[in-house]
């Protein structure tokens, strides 16, 4: 017969033999499962560590990009305000002859590290809609628009000729487009 003991609610408790386990087995099981799975992850995770002489390369991500060179010869500057204390500039990028400020924004997309733009339609019509994932807000809010040398636009981006030194600046801003003839 097993021992008993009273408890002090007057019911009557098996008491514990020596040798006997009960549920404790389950946590040394638990626990060698666990270090079983981190060890296999642990394998199958390749290494972040790149052969000598070789750019570290991301599973997925595209071929690794190296800096753009600086241009040389003549050229244009552009500068991205954000309107919250952000910038971004591209302070020389190659000029050629009868570049726009479309063109321009190309060649930053090109640069590395680059730009990301999108825009709605071409030549006269052609309209900036966003600039690094940043898109125009529509009447009464924030939009982007552009200076030529400090004096704002008064065409399309698409149509702006540049010279040599040119500087560009588009801000992203709540201000009313200047519609003061040139």
């Amino acid at each position: 017969m097993e021992p008993k003991q009273s408890g002090t609610d007057g019911t009557e408790h098996e008491t514990p033999q020596k040798g006997d386990r009960g549920g404790g087995w389950q946590f040394p099981v638990l626990l060698a499962v666990l270090l079983l799975g981190l060890v296999t992850v642990a394998i199958r995770t390749p290494r972040w560590q790149a052969p000598h002489g070789q750019a570290l390369r991301m599973p997925g991500s595209a071929a690794a990009w190296k800096p753009s060179p600086q241009p040389t010869g003549e050229t244009v500057s552009l500068s991205i305000d954000f309107g919250n204390g952000t910038k971004k500039e591209f302070t020389a990028l190659s000029w050629r002859p009868e570049m726009t400020v479309a063109d321009l924004m190309e060649a930053a997309r090109q640069f590395r590290p680059g730009l990301r733009f999108t825009q709605i339609g071409a030549g006269g019509s052609g309209f900036l809609s966003s600039l690094d994932g940043l898109a125009n807000q529509g009447a009464g809010g924030r939009n982007w628009i552009y200076q030529v040398d400090g004096q704002h636009a008064h065409v399309s981006f698409c149509l702006e000729k540049l010279e040599p030194g040119t500087h560009i600046l588009w801000t992203f801003t709540d201000a009313q487009y200047n519609s003061e003839s040139p």
